[in-house]
């Protein structure tokens, strides 16, 4: 195949490619799951955390989290049986202003639920509102979910540096 007929092809399997949905699946054996750093100084969100680092089951959940620029944030979390899921999509943020998600007084609210255990939830920023291209959810290991992030993130110029985490434990 000559490369006047190879360029077509690359793109027009990049522009289908484009319109996918990925989700990741952990590979059959052993799944080891490394703690992950802080973000780095100049990560866009400067403090993420849950009002509380213990629940019972019907407990409402909420977090702080504080950016140094205007944008969106979305809230994903991991089980203890390694299922990761959306909590919220693009909240809108204000810079430097600490804000609760959910709002108090707001219509969503987050409740705890089974299966009881230690939580772990990342934020992660971006300028604009994102697409639900990368989609979270299934069972992952902490790198593959960090991959999912990133894999979203990175077409503003953001890596894995700026992906906040906090954990909570849910008890009965």
């Amino acid at each position: 195949m000559t490369r006047r007929h190879l360029l077509p092809l690359v793109l027009a399997a990049a522009w289908t490619l484009s319109a996918c949905t990925i989700t990741f699946v952990p590979a059959d054996g052993p799944v080891v799951d490394r703690p992950r750093p802080a973000p780095s100084a100049s990560a866009a969100i400067e403090r993420f955390e849950s009002l509380s680092s213990h629940y019972r089951v019907g407990d409402r959940i909420a977090f702080r989290v504080r950016t140094n620029r205007t944008g969106y944030v979305t809230l994903t979390a991991r089980d203890p049986d390694g299922s990761v899921y959306v909590l919220a999509r693009n909240v809108p943020v204000r810079a430097n202003r600490t804000e609760v998600v959910p709002a108090p007084f707001g219509r969503v609210s987050f409740v705890a639920a089974a299966p009881v255990g230690l939580h772990v939830i990342r934020a992660h920023f971006t300028p604009e509102v994102t697409p639900e291209r990368v989609v979270f959810v299934g069972r992952a290991s902490l790198d593959a979910w960090l991959a999912q992030i990133v894999l979203e993130i990175g077409g503003f110029g953001f890596g894995a540096d700026d992906v906040a985490q906090t954990t909570l434990t849910i008890r009965h």
